[in-house]
């Protein structure tokens, strides 16, 4: 086994890249058959839930911090291990035989730590991630988490990945729309109580001792509002708050914060499941449809690119699988599956044929032409050799 460990790695755009070596003339490389493994190829979130890989290149969804990024090559695959909170087996394309750490934007920090896997051709790796704090032996230098990138090589037909472990559903918590209508006062009132609420004692004194402004337009607890919130407050049917301290009351009457008065103090709480804005308030139907989207791309943009990749590594682009077999493969319930599906062929990044478990991923649009606007129908319609042709 030979390795590369990294520690205190800041990756770009909460991504940690893995790319092959230098030294491949692109027009030389030899490619595994399959039309959309380029790193731009499908316009899908880099990294999804976990990560994903391709022809040349491996990318992992991280959050901002400094990271543990440890590279491995194996004869073989290696023993699974349990202690991981989140693992995704995925093939990957290998042009060079070596890959090193890199960043988004092809930074050389590593270009001098490659680590050799072996002949160019095709691999497997294995992608963990432990959430790990930094008192932990042998992890002091990162604020961040423990990444492993384990590779061993894997001939023939390539595996779609799959999904081992998760730390968390694979489609986020959606949004409630509250923050786009009461805006950065709400986010943080909010976030007071919720500090205080941990305590066991969230009094309006507690709250106003836990807040903190979030940027520097924003002001102290009592400081006026810049924000007019008088319409969603009649609606609401309490007076317009013109202090955080006021629009703590706005929030209790929208129902985002619970009050409980007992023996004459009042104590304040977040609900479990905080109502969504369109359900309290009545809104224009073009914000409506606005607060919907966003909340679909925070719930499904991560996973719909999981689905991507599974789709790019399997024949002709096209999964065809049952509800079933697609949620043992990516550890997601039918539900989520279905509407990552669904969000995917409103985005465009699938193609569906109206049978349960079957979508197509479609490559990225080709720029527009200067001066012409891009229509949705330039679509590839066909590969050949492993290239797309356009219409």
């Amino acid at each position: 086994m030979r390795i590369i460990a990294v520690e205190d790695h800041w990756p770009e755009y909460g991504t940690i890249v893995v790319r092959d070596t230098h030294g491949v003339d692109p027009a030389s490389r030899s490619r595994p058959g399959l039309p959309l493994l380029d790193e731009h190829a499908v316009d899908a979130q880099p990294g999804g839930t976990i990560a994903k890989a391709g022809d040349g290149w491996l990318q992992a969804s991280a959050r901002d911090a400094r990271h543990h990024v440890r590279l491995e090559a194996h004869h073989g695959p290696p023993p699974a291990d349990d202690a991981w909170h989140d693992v995704v087996e995925t093939p990957y394309y290998a042009n060079t035989g070596s890959v090193m750490l890199t960043t988004v934007l092809y930074g050389d920090n590593y270009a001098d730590r490659p680590l050799q896997l072996g002949a160019p051709g095709m691999y497997r790796v294995r992608v963990s991630c432990r959430r790990t704090s930094p008192e932990i032996h042998g992890f002091e230098a990162s604020e961040g988490d423990l990444w492993r990138m384990q590779f061993w090589a894997a001939p023939g037909t390539p595996q779609p990945p799959r999904w081992l472990a998760r730390s968390q559903p694979a489609v986020r918590s959606g949004r409630t729309g509250w923050e786009a209508v009461l805006g950065l006062p709400y986010q943080e009132v909010l976030h007071a109580v919720q500090v205080a609420a941990g305590t066991g004692d969230a009094t309006e004194e507690q709250i106003a001792a836990a807040y903190q402004p979030w940027s520097s337009s924003s002001g102290d607890w009592s400081a006026p509002l810049s924000e007019d919130l008088s319409d969603y407050a009649v609606q609401l049917g309490v007076p317009a708050p013109a202090t955080r301290q006021e629009l703590l009351r706005l929030l209790v009457a929208a129902g985002l914060v619970i009050a409980e008065t007992s023996t004459e103090v009042t104590r304040y709480r977040p609900p479990a499941s905080p109502p969504h804005v369109e359900e309290v308030l009545r809104l224009p139907d073009e914000q409506v449809t606005m607060i919907r989207r966003q909340d679909a791309f925070h719930r499904y943009t991560s996973f719909a690119a999981d689905l991507a990749a599974v789709a790019v590594w399997s024949p002709g682009c096209t999964v065809s699988a049952t509800p079933e077999e697609l949620s043992h493969q990516l550890l997601a319930t039918e539900e989520e599956i279905h509407g990552a599906i669904r969000y995917g062929a409103e985005r465009g990044l699938f193609s569906t044929s109206g049978d349960e478990g079957t979508f197509t991923a479609m490559p990225r649009l080709p720029p527009p032409a200067r001066g012409r606007p891009q229509s949705p129908k330039a679509r590839v319609r066909r590969f050949e050799n492993g290239r797309a042709i356009y219409p």
